[in-house]
């Protein structure tokens, strides 16, 4: 366990809002930003960074102050939270950001990514426009990451889509993109939030969690799951918001400050989530993890994510988007 300590930078590592560190004295404005991230050492120092750029960018003007590891509730608590300005950011994952504008659903459709570049390149075409419809609800987007391949981890190995019928899967509570994979397969989860899965894991309430290496290690996870598969038909995307209102309250210049800090944060935090998630891999393998390859049922799991990306065209994304992102993917192979 304690080789895996350094690699808990969790599910939202590249996502990460900023540390209060050192800081000047009463600033005018506090943002106050939530994340399921916990508080921990080298956590903090990657984030410190930032808020200390920030502070020298705006002369202490602005400053974050944290809520770490889920104090303020769950992503859909926290979007709430922020629209009565009780909070006034926070760090999601798409499933999160979909509670504010639900096409950005679309990054999770299974089957579409199968490298960082396609992720990439996607955002740099489809990302401006999901951030323009952000801003128009009222939440400004400081910055995308993600924060590893998304895989299936269990107790008891899934080798193919029809496995989970027979399995009890976690579904986060607003996940609306592996809800449709499991109608597609004929299979039932158990909605939780993230951080009831631990407890939902060691009761056997769940026994299959889709996450990423990352999570698996921070979360602790790994201490009940025995198994998790080889190959990923997605990745973690999210980013970092702030509600309109707080920005409205920024200087012109201070609010420019905020965003590029902030830009040049993520872009550092997103190279390096990626190098921690493979890391974490390796070593949740080390630990006694077993690896089951997908590859001798394949074409079962493609045809199931081409179902579930039929049933989200339309209902749960826009069909046009989502044509766009598999045309931008294949194209960026």
């Amino acid at each position: 366990m304690r080789r895996l300590a350094p690699l808990a930078l969790l599910l939202l590592a590249a996502l990460a809002p900023p540390d209060v560190g050192a800081q000047r004295a009463e600033p005018a404005h506090v943002l106050r930003v939530a994340t399921l991230m916990p508080r921990g050492g080298r956590t903090s120092r990657l984030v410190t960074a930032w808020n200390q750029a920030l502070a020298e960018r705006t002369d202490g003007r602005v400053q974050v102050r944290m809520y770490w590891g889920g104090q303020m509730g769950d992503e859909r608590t926290v979007v709430r939270r922020m629209r009565i300005g009780q909070l006034d950011g926070a760090t999601l994952t798409s499933a999160g950001l979909s509670l504010i504008h639900r096409p950005v659903l679309v990054m999770q459709a299974p089957g579409v990514f199968e490298t960082y570049a396609q992720v990439d390149a996607v955002r740099r075409q489809i990302g401006p426009e999901l951030a323009r419809d952000m801003r128009a609800a009222g939440f400004g987007l400081l910055g995308w990451g993600d924060a590893g391949r998304v895989r299936l981890f269990s107790t008891e190995p899934v080798r193919r889509p029809g496995d989970l019928r027979t399995r009890r899967p976690w579904v986060p509570r607003h996940d609306n993109v592996f809800t449709q994979m499991l109608g597609v397969v004929g299979a039932t989860g158990v909605p939780l939030s993230v951080g009831e899965v631990y407890g939902g894991l060691r009761t056997r309430m769940v026994d299959v969690v889709p996450g990423t290496a990352i999570a698996a290690a921070a979360l602790q996870w790994f201490t009940t799951l025995r198994y998790v598969t080889a190959q990923s038909d997605g990745f973690l995307v999210g980013g970092m918001v702030v509600r309109q209102g707080f920005l409205d309250e920024l200087s012109e210049d201070d609010r420019t400050a905020l965003f590029e800090a902030s830009l040049l944060n993520h872009e550092r935090l997103l190279r390096a989530s990626r190098r921690t998630d493979e890391r974490a891999f390796e070593a949740l393998s080390r630990h006694g993890i077993q690896t089951v390859d997908l590859e001798p049922h394949r074409d079962e799991w493609r045809d199931v994510a081409r179902q579930t990306r039929a049933r989200l065209a339309g209902r749960v994304v826009p069909a046009e988007l989502l044509q766009r992102v598999e045309r931008i993917a294949a194209e960026n192979r």
